[in-house]
């Protein structure tokens, strides 16, 4: 488990599937900018059954109360192209009443942290829709840089969508860290 001050990561356990099942297929809490696949019981139990939805390749955090241990989003890293010596973040608030409270940049930060300690990669990047403010506060505040757009490169509600691109590079990290505690 990471720790932060006002967040825990956490991997997902059996006993949270039925909850991140419901708290995933909420497509109204998922907001503008979160895919609006719906996942299946099916489909998130064999997923789960094959790796804890942790692997090397990709993995999927919980983001949870400290103190009650309620779910309140996710976390999720993966490579974005083959080759990359790279990770790219996603996440989501399930929460509405959570966002806004710099949980998420906490959140964001503390897998940063997590990643540069455990995986031998030089740039972790987040991309985001150009009006998902938000999310692009996240990134900001977490230390990440506005590399440029990624023009018309998703389609989102029927129409081309651009997609800014953030990252962070190791030794950026490096010069920052010295204001961190240890994991």
């Amino acid at each position: 488990m990471l720790k932060g001050q006002n967040v825990n990561l956490r991997t997902v356990r059996s006993r949270d599937l039925e909850t991140y099942l419901e708290l995933s297929s909420d497509i109204a809490s998922k907001g503008a900018f979160y895919p609006v696949n719906l996942p299946t019981e099916t489909s998130l139990k064999a997923r789960f059954d094959k790796d804890g939805m942790w692997s090397e390749e990709s993995g999927s955090l919980l983001i949870v109360d400290p103190i009650s241990d309620r779910i309140m989003g996710l976390i999720v890293h993966f490579k974005p192209t083959h080759y990359y010596q790279a990770v790219e973040l996603g996440y989501i608030m399930f929460d509405t009443e959570s966002r806004g409270k710099g949980l998420m940049t906490e959140a964001v930060q503390l897998m940063v942290k997590y990643m540069f300690a455990l995986k031998p990669i030089f740039r972790i990047q987040i991309q985001l829709e150009s009006g998902n403010i938000g999310s692009r506060r996240v990134a900001e505040k977490s230390g990440f840089t506005h590399e440029g757009t990624a023009r018309q490169a998703i389609i989102a509600n029927g129409r081309p969508t651009d997609l800014e691109v953030f990252s962070m590079t190791r030794s950026e990290w490096e010069s920052m860290s010295h204001l961190e505690a240890t994991l």
